[in-house]
């Protein structure tokens, strides 16, 4: 019985936090558009600055002064949820637009490189950033023997903080370190379909498509579709380069793209044909609407929770000092 009392005790005080949410994101009042927004880029290992990485950024979807996001009309073709229900549609958001970025080719905000203590400033230039949401993304880099891939990232400009907004953000990117071998090593890489479409199988189509990425070009395009188990396995692919996936657009599907291992997973979410009303403009963030593609009025606030856990650690404020550090 006590066992009940405080799993029951548990699962309530979990109730409560949640039901926290919306008032703290509240507590942070309208955003301030008129504001440039600023985000520091944070790249070390351990204690090594990992010098001359390149990064750059992406505004995916404009804020609206409370917290509504509108996607921006380079990312509006791509059937992608930007809402991020949890720290892993965070991840394969970043993952998904990655591909996307890359085979399009799509021009950055902004890019740079990492001075010497490990730190990159944006904006850069004369270039401005403003409030929304960014896709980041970082280049293959090479220091010391190693090799280091930072994991592709979404972070929200400017941050909430406590019970405030903070337009000036650190983001420490996480990354795969690998040492570089004498001679580069073969490599196997796999796509897997997966329909989330309960009760629509039949809208399915008769086969997808998926293009492999080598170090953002098209490399090969594949085929998917029952008979083959909605897979596919690339081998004898050389480990020197970075190896992504994209699939070519499919109507009435939103897509997501997850990393297993060596595995990409490819999920489809069926979309209904008949979109819901239009989401309205709230005079302060609450709980998300369901749009059918959320391209407009997509609320934030659930984003400050999630924000810690993701394929970056992000922190608001601290940039005076962090740019002392790195004399500028």
């Amino acid at each position: 019985m006590k066992l009940y009392k405080r799993i029951a005790a548990l699962f309530l005080s979990m109730a409560a936090v949640f039901l926290l949410i919306p008032a703290a994101a509240s507590a942070a009042g309208a955003i301030d558009l008129s504001r440039d927004v600023r985000l520091t880029i944070s790249y070390q290992d351990e204690d090594v600055p990992l010098a001359g990485a390149e990064f750059s950024v992406y505004l995916v979807a404009d804020a609206g002064e409370n917290g509504e996001l509108t996607t921006t009309p380079a990312f509006r073709q791509f059937n992608v949820d930007i809402r991020g229900r949890n720290d892993a549609a965070w991840k394969a958001l970043a993952r998904t637009l990655e591909g996307y970025v890359l085979r399009d080719q799509i021009e950055p905000t902004d890019s740079g490189a990492t001075g010497q203590s490990g730190f990159l400033h944006f904006p850069t230039g004369d270039t401005k950033l403003t409030p929304g949401l960014y896709l980041v993304l970082g280049q293959r880099h090479r220091q010391n023997g190693f090799r280091y891939d930072a994991a592709p990232f979404m972070v929200m400009l400017p941050a909430q903080s406590e019970h405030t907004w903070s337009y000036e953000v650190i983001a420490s990117p996480k990354h795969e370190k690998r040492e570089i071998p004498d001679t580069p090593a073969v490599i196997t890489r796999k796509v897997l379909k997966v329909w989330d479409d309960d009760g629509h199988e039949n809208s399915r189509p008769r086969e997808i498509t998926v293009q492999l990425l080598r170090d953002g070009e098209v490399y090969d395009t594949v085929t998917l579709n029952a008979d083959d188990n909605w897979r596919y396995t690339w081998t004898e692919l050389d480990d020197d380069y970075r190896w992504t996936v994209a699939e070519r657009e499919l109507s009435g599907y939103t897509v997501r793209i997850d990393r297993e291992g060596i595995t990409f997973v490819v999920t489809n979410t069926y979309v209904p044909t008949s979109p819901p009303d239009t989401p309205t403009q709230p005079t302060k963030p609450s709980t998300p609407g369901k749009p059918s593609l959320p391209q407009t009025g997509q609320l934030w606030w659930p984003v400050p929770v999630l924000m810690c856990v993701g394929p970056a650690f992000v922190a608001a404020g601290l940039l005076r000092r962090r740019r002392k550090r790195d004399g500028t």
